[in-house]
């Protein structure tokens, strides 16, 4: 008759593979913590910018931050955007931001929302940060370089949402191709300086520090839209308040 083991010998031997369990759990716990190491060392920058945004829009004007991002302007087009505007600065700046959506160029969007939404402004990219886009009939009339009364809502918003940020600024101005009437501007270069410089006085004298601000005219050069049509001129005789994010 076989001999049935001792309590003693069974209690041995299960305790003798109870080590297969704490080397399994401890197996498992290094394979979750690689994962999460891996996971971490590979950020999708785009999807955290893209978060931002999509909040800053639910917020409202809320200065919404949940993510840093040591991105910058680059290529696309956000919210309010014309299809085909792009324009250039060669100014220099001290921002953060090498390409993408920076978190300045988010939260000016969001700022900005109402003014956007109205066709007011435009928040376009360029090439060393993103420019605020003042292009209608609101702001110039042909070959004229007097801002609008209506204008002046518009640019003390926008000289709110600049005093938040420490960016330079470089106020552009630009025409439509129409030749300007020569006893009043000898020709397009000087009309896109005096509307450049109408739009740098007046977000000076709503609180902008004057050594952030410069001035640059592009004359009829860089049009936005065909100058061929009436709606086309007036979006081509405009000023681009550029925030310079990197150098």
């Amino acid at each position: 008759m076989a001999r049935r083991p001792r309590p003693s010998e069974k209690k041995k031997k299960d305790n003798s593979e109870r080590w297969l369990l704490t080397y399994s759990d401890m197996i498992t716990l290094l394979m979750v913590f690689f994962i999460v190491l891996f996971a971490m060392s590979n950020p999708s920058q785009s999807k955290n910018q893209e978060m931002s945004e999509a909040f800053a829009n639910i917020f409202g004007n809320a200065q919404w931050t949940p993510f840093v991002s040591s991105s910058g302007a680059g290529a696309g087009v956000l919210t309010g955007v014309t299809a085909g505007q792009r324009v250039a600065s060669n100014r220099g700046g001290k921002a953060q931001g090498t390409g993408g959506r920076s978190l300045t160029r988010v939260n000016a969007v969001s700022s900005l929302q109402n003014l956007i939404k109205a066709g007011k402004v435009t928040v376009i990219p360029t090439e060393n940060g993103f420019a605020i886009s003042l292009a209608s009939d609101l702001y110039f009339g042909t070959a004229s370089a007097a801002l609008g009364q209506d204008a002046m809502p518009v640019l003390q918003q926008v000289a709110d949402f600049l005093g938040q940020i420490p960016n330079s600024v470089v106020v552009e101005g630009y025409t439509d191709s129409i030749r300007p009437d020569a006893q009043k501007w000898p020709d397009n270069w000087h009309l896109a300086a005096a509307r450049s410089l109408a739009v740098l006085n007046t977000l000076e004298d709503y609180g902008i520090p004057s050594e952030r601000l410069s001035s640059e005219s592009f004359g009829e050069q860089r049009p936005v839209q065909s100058n061929d049509t009436a709606e086309g001129r007036a979006y081509n005789r405009r000023v681009d308040i550029v925030i310079v994010e990197q150098q």
